[in-house]
C-alpha cells in the first residue's frame, strides 16, 4: 500500500472523529442577600455546547429553587435561578446530566462577607454535600491539566513536534518554546489584551498538524525541519488562543486572577509533560526493528484525522460567512 493511498484511507477513517477539548460547565452561587433564618441565592448555570448539541444538564439543591431567565451566548447556554435557603443554609448542590458527559463542573460560591470557595463536580460525582466536601487539588489546575490532556489537536500537535526532534537538548528547546508562546497568548487572551476568533484560530491549529504530519512523512529538507524552534514558537501563539477558549467559558475569580491564571497554565504544563513522557517512550519501543512498521502509522492516522478537522473548520467558517 502506498502512502499516499495509507492517508487517505485513514482520512475516511477518521471522518467521524471529533477534536474534543474540556470546556467545564460553570456554576456560580452569588449570595444577594442574608434573609433571617438563611440565606437568598443568584445561581447561573453555563454549559457549553459539544459537538453541536447542549448536554442538558440541570441545577438541584436543598433549597427552594424559582427560574429567573436562559439565555444562548457564545456557543452556551446560561440559565440563571434564584435560590431560597431560609429554610435550611445551603448543603447539598447536584447536576444532574453531568454522569453523561466527559466535562466536569466548576462551581463558585461567593458571600456577603467576600469569602470565596470553589468546588469541581464531576460526573463521578455529581452530588455534592458542602460539609463534606474536602480540599482537593486546586481547581484550575486540575481544569488546565484536563483541558491539555481531553484536547486532542493539542496532543496531536505536540506528538508531532516529537516526531520531527530526537536529541533530547532539541526536544527541551522545541517544547520550551511552544511552551512560553502558548503561555504568552493564553495570558493576552486571559486579561482581554488579544482576541481573536475562535473558529479560524482552531482552523489553523488543525492545519499546523497536518503541516508537521507532512513534514514527517518527507526526507526533504524544510524549514520546519531546520528550525523546529522557530515554528513551535509561531504555532503555539495559536495554541495559546485555543486554550483560552476553555477558560474564558468560566473566566477568573476577580479577587485571584493572576493565581487562577498561573494554576490553570501550570495544569496544562503538567499534562504537556506526561503526553511527551508516554509519547518519548511509545518512541522509543517503535523504533525497534521489528516494530518500525508502526512507527509511522500514529503520523499517517494523526495527519488524517487533523486534515478532517481542517476542511471541517473551514467550511464551517465559510458556512457562518
Amino acid at each position: 500500500m502506498t502512502r499516499t493511498s495509507l492517508f487517505l484511507l485513514l482520512l475516511l477513517a477518521a471522518w467521524p472523529a471529533q477534536a474534543h477539548e474540556v470546556r467545564p460547565a460553570f456554576l456560580k452561587l452569588t449570595e444577594t442577600e442574608a434573609a433571617e433564618g438563611g440565606e437568598l441565592f443568584e445561581a447561573s448555570l453555563r454549559q457549553p455546547q459539544i459537538d453541536g448539541r447542549y448536554l442538558g444538564l440541570q441545577l438541584q439543591t436543598n433549597c427552594e429553587s424559582t427560574p429567573v431567565s436562559a439565555s444562548l451566548t457564545n456557543g452556551a447556554v446560561i440559565e440563571v435561578f434564584e435560590l431560597d435557603c431560609r429554610e435550611s443554609p445551603l448543603e447539598i448542590i447536584e447536576i444532574p446530566g453531568l454522569e453523561r458527559s466527559l466535562i466536569d463542573t466548576l462551581v463558585s460560591i461567593e458571600r456577603l462577607d467576600g469569602e470565596t470557595r470553589e468546588l469541581l463536580i464531576n460526573g463521578d460525582e455529581p452530588r455534592v454535600h458542602l460539609s463534606e466536601a474536602t480540599p482537593g487539588p486546586p481547581v484550575y489546575l486540575a481544569i488546565g491539566i484536563e483541558h491539555l490532556v481531553f484536547g486532542f489537536d493539542h496532543v496531536l500537535f505536540v506528538i508531532m513536534l516529537l516526531y520531527i526532534v530526537r536529541k533530547p537538548l532539541d526536544i527541551l528547546i522545541v517544547v520550551t518554546s511552544f511552551t512560553v508562546a502558548h503561555s504568552l497568548t493564553l495570558a493576552l487572551s486571559a486579561f482581554d489584551l488579544l482576541t481573536l476568533s475562535s473558529a479560524p484560530v482552531e482552523a489553523v491549529i488543525a492545519g499546523s498538524i497536518v503541516l508537521l504530519a507532512c513534514e514527517n512523512l518527507s526526507d526533504k529538507p524544510s524549514p520546519v525541519r531546520q528550525y523546529p524552534a522557530i515554528i513551535a514558537f509561531v504555532f503555539g501563539l495559536l495554541h495559546g488562543l485555543g486554550f483560552a477558549g476553555a477558560l474564558a467559558e468560566i473566566g477568573l475569580p476577580e479577587n485571584s486572577r493572576l493565581m487562577a491564571l498561573f494554576l490553570f497554565n501550570a495544569g496544562i504544563e503538567l499534562g504537556q509533560l506526561a503526553i511527551i513522557a508516554t509519547v518519548l517512550a511509545l518512541l522509543a519501543v517503535t523504533r525497534w526493528r521489528h516494530l518500525q512498521t508502526f512507527h509511522q502509522l500514529p503520523i499517517y492516522a494523526t495527519g488524517g484525522i487533523a486534515a478532517y478537522w481542517f476542511i471541517e473548520r473551514s467550511w464551517q467558517i465559510l458556512a457562518w460567512s
